[in-house]
């Protein structure tokens, strides 16, 4: 009788599934011991599963890094925004605007592309931004592009990433010597030493003695795999938001400029155990918009597009009223 131990697809094991794998897979070793035989490859198996554990449980609870990050993403939005609003300015049919929007722009171009760029260029490179535009050569032209919120709304996340980054560094004193990426590779060599001993052992004295090892550890093996092919397949499948609902959207004021609104999105999920639940859409992270007809009054069409997680289209309209 041939026996064969299945490979455990570890690459592609999530970190949470990665460290949980370990452990099970160290509970069989140390029951089937006996017949491993190999006292001093367990205990290295032993202390890379706790080394791992202990980088799983810094990594989990470096909650500053998370919120740095989530904060650098909303202001990455923002100067998006800004962006697509100052390209759509300078096809404005005023000159004024179109000619106030293009002297922003060639000050923003100066900068590059700051949502690619490092933490530290991106930060420093919106508080420059944002004194410049604040300053008498700018400011006519943010007020007539009505660019103020914008510029509060990047200020207050700027100022908020930098007390978070502050925070993250002072958790870089408890930070491991040894990186995530290391230790799991580490670990996962220090069970390929096991199971390649058992291996040769079958291989040397036939397959009766560890029968019952191969078959537990490949039930175990089989398990995770199926987990992370499951994981995978959810993490590609995108929900279609054709059917979601759009909020109303109130009569927006004519200004003579492109109007931009972003509409409120919800879809409803249905669970495995029939439960549905509504989920609101985030701009940017879940759907864009385009927009037509949306500077002169009536009415205006907006595209909504799902993104990331989520596909398809919703067309929806609002008013833009009357000049007075």
């Amino acid at each position: 009788m041939d026996i064969t131990l299945n490979k455990p697809d570890v690459g592609r094991y999530t970190n949470a599934n990665h460290i949980e794998f370990h452990k099970t897979s160290l509970i069989i070793c140390d029951r089937h011991a006996n017949v491993i035989n190999a006292p001093d490859l367990l205990a290295g198996y032993h202390e890379k599963v706790t080394q791992e554990e202990g980088v799983y449980k810094w990594t989990r609870s470096s909650e500053f890094t998370e919120k740095k990050a989530e904060v650098d993403r909303e202001r990455d939005n923002i100067l998006s925004g800004i962006m697509d609003a100052l390209h759509a300015s300078s096809k404005h049919f005023d000159p004024s605007i179109r000619d106030n929007a293009k002297h922003v722009l060639n000050l923003v171009n100066n900068y590059g592309d700051l949502t690619h760029a490092g933490y530290d260029a991106e930060t420093a490179g919106i508080d420059s931004i944002v004194t410049k535009l604040n300053g008498r050569d700018y400011i006519y032209a943010v007020q007539a592009l009505h660019l103020e919120p914008w510029l509060t709304e990047l200020t207050r996340l700027n100022s908020l990433f930098k007390g978070y980054a502050a925070d993250a560094e002072q958790e870089q004193v408890r930070k491991p010597d040894i990186s995530p990426k290391t230790v799991r590779r580490e670990t996962d060599e220090a069970l390929r030493n096991v199971t390649n001993r058992v291996t040769a052992l079958i291989d040397l004295n036939g397959p009766g003695a560890y029968v019952q090892f191969v078959d537990e550890f490949n039930v175990h093996v089989n398990h995770y795999n199926t987990l992370v092919h499951e994981h995978y397949g959810r993490l590609h499948a995108r929900t279609d938001i054709s059917s979601g609902e759009v909020d109303t959207i109130a009569v927006q004021p004519y200004t003579g400029e492109p109007v931009y609104v972003i509409p409120k999105v919800r879809i409803r999920k249905t669970g495995k155990d029939g439960t549905v639940t509504v989920v609101e859409l985030r701009f940017s992270e879940d759907f864009t918009v385009g927009y037509k007809n949306n500077v002169d009054p009536g009415s205006a069409t907006i595209t909504i597009t799902g993104i990331g997680k989520y596909a398809g289209k919703i067309i929806t309209t609002f008013n833009i009223a009357a000049e007075v």
